[in-house]
Order: C-alpha cells, then sequence, then structure tokens
C-alpha cells in the first residue's frame, strides 16, 4: 500500500491533488503514529497491589462487624430463681402481660399423669357448660345447668362465680386476699391459711382476668411457708404450708400457668387429687368445643 492511499483511508479529507497537501497530510500522520507508540506507563508492583487488597477487606471487615453488632440483640443472662417468692414475682408479671384472649370456651382438663382424663369442662362466657368425666357426672358428655366457678373450697357449699364476678375482683393483692377469705364459707381445710385455696384456685383454673390473676401471684408470694423445692421438666415445684397438710403445686412461671397439682378443690366442684402423684392441668381459652 502507497503512502497515499494510506492518508486517504485515514484522513478522508484529503484529496489526491495537490502536493502542498499531500506533505501536510504525512507529517500529521507521522506524529500521530509517533503518539501511539508511547510507551505504557509500568504496572505497579503486586506488593503494592496486595496492600491496596488488604486493606479494602479490612475496611469491608470492619463495616461487617459494626452492621453485625447492630443487628444482633445482646444475650439475655439465663435467670435463676432461687425462692419460691421469684417464681411467684415472675409469673405475676407474665399474668399481668397476657393479651385478653377472645377465644368462645374456658376450658379445664385434668389428667392423671399417665395421661388418662379425670375430668374435663368446657364453660362459654354467658354460663353454659358441658362437662365429661367430672365427679358425679359419669364419662358421658353432658350439658349442665350451672356454668359458675366454686372459689377454693373442698365442697359444694362454697361461693360460685360468674364470669361477671371474676372481672369484678380486686386487682392489689392484699385487697385481693381480704376479699377471698370474706368470700369463703367456713374456716380453712386442716387449719391452714384460709386464702390459701382460693387464691391457689384463682392461678390454676379460673379464667379470671390478668391483672386479677397477677394480683393472685403476688398475694401467694407473701403467704408464709411457702418454699421451692426443685426446677422440673415442666416448671418449678412449689410447697405450700396448709396446716396439717402441705401442697405442692407446678407452676411454669413464663406462662403463669399452674401446670400440676397434688390436689386442689375443682373450680366446677369436687375435689381434684391424685393420691401419692400430681394431677396435670390444663386451663385456657380455646374455639374447640365440647368433644
Amino acid at each position: 500500500m502507497d503512502d497515499l492511499r494510506l492518508i486517504k483511508e485515514l484522513r478522508s479529507e484529503v484529496t489526491e491533488a495537490g502536493p502542498d497537501a499531500l506533505s501536510g497530510a504525512r507529517g500529521r500522520l507521522l506524529a500521530a503514529t509517533a503518539r501511539g507508540t508511547a510507551p505504557r506507563r509500568a504496572p505497579r508492583p503486586w506488593t503494592v497491589r496486595l496492600a491496596g487488597i488488604a486493606a479494602a477487606g479490612l475496611a469491608v471487615a470492619a463495616a461487617v462487624i459494626i452492621v453485625t453488632n447492630q443487628a444482633v440483640a445482646p444475650v439475655a443472662e439465663p435467670r435463676h430463681l432461687t425462692s419460691a417468692k421469684d417464681v411467684l414475682l415472675v409469673a405475676a408479671d407474665s399474668a399481668r402481660r397476657a393479651p385478653q384472649d377472645p377465644a368462645t370456651y374456658w376450658h379445664i382438663k385434668r389428667e392423671n399423669e399417665d395421661g388418662a382424663v379425670i375430668g374435663e369442662t368446657w364453660t362459654t362466657r354467658d354460663g353454659q357448660r358441658w362437662s365429661r368425666g367430672e365427679p358425679g357426672n359419669g364419662r358421658d358428655l353432658i350439658k349442665l345447668d350451672s356454668g359458675t366457678f366454686l372459689l377454693g373450697t373442698a365442697g359444694d357449699d362454697g361461693p360460685r362465680l360468674t364470669m361477671e364476678d371474676l372481672e369484678t375482683l380486686p386487682a392489689e393483692p392484699e385487697a385481693l386476699r381480704r376479699k377471698v377469705v370474706e368470700m369463703r364459707k367456713g374456716d380453712a381445710e386442716d387449719g391452714g391459711d384460709p386464702a390459701l385455696i382460693p387464691l391457689l384456685s384463682l392461678v390454676a383454673e379460673l379464667p379470671a382476668p390478668a391483672e386479677v390473676r397477677a394480683a393472685a401471684f403476688r398475694a401467694l408470694a407473701e403467704l408464709p411457708g411457702v418454699r421451692r423445692l426443685r426446677t422440673v421438666e415442666d416448671g418449678e415445684e412449689l410447697q405450700f404450708r396448709n396446716g396439717l397438710s402441705d401442697r405442692k403445686v407446678v407452676i411454669d412461671p413464663d406462662t403463669s400457668r399452674v401446670v400440676r397439682t397434688d390436689l386442689l378443690p375443682a373450680a366446677t366442684g369436687g375435689i381434684t387429687t391424685s393420691g401419692d402423684g400430681f394431677i396435670k392441668l390444663t386451663a385456657e381459652w380455646t374455639d374447640e368445643g365440647p368433644r
């Protein structure tokens, strides 16, 4: 390829005629070629590149640490409940914070330790009740005439409360204690504290409001002679002094539920007893009806 063809391909403004134009275009071409072949700048040494990468990595790691520290909540220290009062006060706080449940039936179920059901009731907010296996009612599901709750006596002559009555109970511990003692008839069983069984009934089986249950736990925490025995699989085992015979219960402080008891007057009448073992209790609101 001659110079003129090369110049014309690279510089289209150059015409075939004119030696001056040809000469000028050739000069510009040689200058452009010289610029294109200028030596490139030598690459930076690997040490510099690696240092930059390391610095960037440290910056990213620092950013990750900062973000992680902001995102992760501190791990709570395990709670050590060393006394019955600790357990009951934690249960009181859990009861107070429990949300109101809009379900239809207040369901109470009692089971032996082997899982056999020994009594079950469903009660609506307007006082309708169905029973299966309750004392004197047999094994078949039946509709009862009364949907009131017996407050803490071993017989059937104690105070009976409606859902509305439970709503009006005091939400302050000492006032609640005085009220339940006034309401019960006769002396306490075995000469024990007259407030013990009514207060246990309130936290174990009755659908009392959250504030009332919390007050009942706080009142129980102040009773003399209550002590923590041990931690068990489903809660904390406590013993209450009750005159000649002590009462044992297992309370889950995180849910504020009495999950097991050795003896407790049934909220629907009669008495819940287990001999030498425990009765497992379920007392909760549910939308599952009688079955």
